[in-house]
């Protein structure tokens, strides 16, 4: 019994330490918070958000539109990204980048 609840703890920690291999991070600016997308209940990945105004200038100058979602890798290379169109809004379900962060979790 010991030994079956040690090798469950160990999954788990595997498990979690898999998950934060992945990052979608949201970028959105502060006139457009009303716009910010609802990342909770996203599996797999942290989420982390900033806004446009606190990133150096060398990586603002590569956001063309807000919010941004980008997913990123363990090495920071990203894996996919999500824009928004002239509405200031993400128009991608949560299904859809979901779907994305479970094809990439699995790839390891």
């Amino acid at each position: 019994m010991k030994h079956l609840i040690y090798v469950l703890f160990v999954l788990l920690l595997c498990s979690i330490g898999n998950a934060q291999d992945l990052t979608l991070l949201h970028i959105n600016a502060k006139w457009n918070q009303s716009n910010n997308y609802n990342l909770k209940g996203i599996k797999n990945c942290k989420v982390k958000m900033t806004l446009l105004e606190d990133l150096v200038p060398s990586m603002k100058a590569q956001i063309k539109s807000v919010p941004t979602i980008i997913l990123l890798d363990k090495n920071g290379k990203p894996r996919g990204q999500w824009k928004a169109g002239l509405s200031f809004k993400v128009e991608a379900t949560k299904e859809e980048i979901q779907d994305r962060v479970n094809i990439i979790h699995l790839e390891k």
